[in-house]
């Protein structure tokens, strides 16, 4: 049975992304107003306030340094051609435990760093996620929206479990080594059931196994009860 604990860990998640959004609103209108209440002229204030913007690059920076030395997620390396630290091996499926979608990412990136393509399914929205991703990286919503398109991704719906396959074979036959990421199989199970949703996904890596690419599912720990997630561990080749 599905438990609550993972939606609110991500709407923590949100909660905080939208507070460092606020903030960083409030001290760039802060640092304006303490310009205009210390006697500058127009263009003085228009060229400190250049000056600061200008810096936001080396704030970026360091607050990407500080996220890499608390969490280990590298947001500063978009690509280059270092072997992955990540060991997989082609034709397998493999299982990600994260209470948020950004480690399942960042394993993405490892592996795509030589340029090897992936297709992100993400349950969360990909526009949140898109410029950290390697360029070889494409990601679609999985959601209920009735568009087949929503703005800059192309949209499948959970009740379409058959065309997720057809589009993931397609995406797998293009090239050898491919990888697809899947985020959302505690939501394909609400809109679905337990034993459908498995056997997709055995459908899944099956596709994985004969097209010779990788396959990475990502779930929130405790949201799926013992025997299902039991069952999800047997299905894949390890635990990443």
């Amino acid at each position: 049975m599905l438990r609550r604990d993972a939606v609110s860990a991500r709407e923590d998640f949100y909660r905080g992304y939208v507070k460092g959004f606020e903030e960083g609103l409030n001290k760039a209108w802060d640092d304006l107003i303490g310009l205009t209440t210390k006697g500058f002229s127009p263009r003085e204030i228009q060229v400190m306030a250049k000056s600061k913007r200008q810096s936001i690059g080396d704030s970026v920076k360091d607050r990407k340094k500080e996220i890499k030395e608390e969490t280990g997620i590298d947001l500063i390396t978009r690509s280059s051609s270092r072997q992955p630290s990540v060991r997989v091996d082609h034709g397998n499926a493999y299982l990600i435990e994260s209470m948020f979608v950004t480690r399942a990412l960042a394993i993405v990136n490892e592996l795509t760093s030589d340029g090897t393509r992936a297709l992100c399914i993400l349950r969360s929205f990909p526009g949140n996620y898109q410029d950290a991703l390697n360029p070889s990286v494409s990601s679609v919503w999985l959601t209920k929206h009735e568009s087949g398109q929503f703005g800059d991704f192309q949209v499948l719906s959970p009740s379409e479990m058959g065309r997720i396959v057809t589009e993931t074979r397609s995406f797998m036959k293009e090239a050898e080594g491919r990888v697809v990421l899947l985020e959302g199989v505690e939501y394909l199970i609400v809109q679905n059931d337990t034993n459908g949703v498995l056997k997709f996904l055995q459908t899944m890596l099956d596709q994985a196994v004969t097209l010779n690419g990788i396959l990475l599912l990502t779930v929130y720990p405790n949201t799926l009860d013992e025997h299902t997630l039991s069952n999800l561990k047997c299905l894949t080749g390890g635990t990443l």
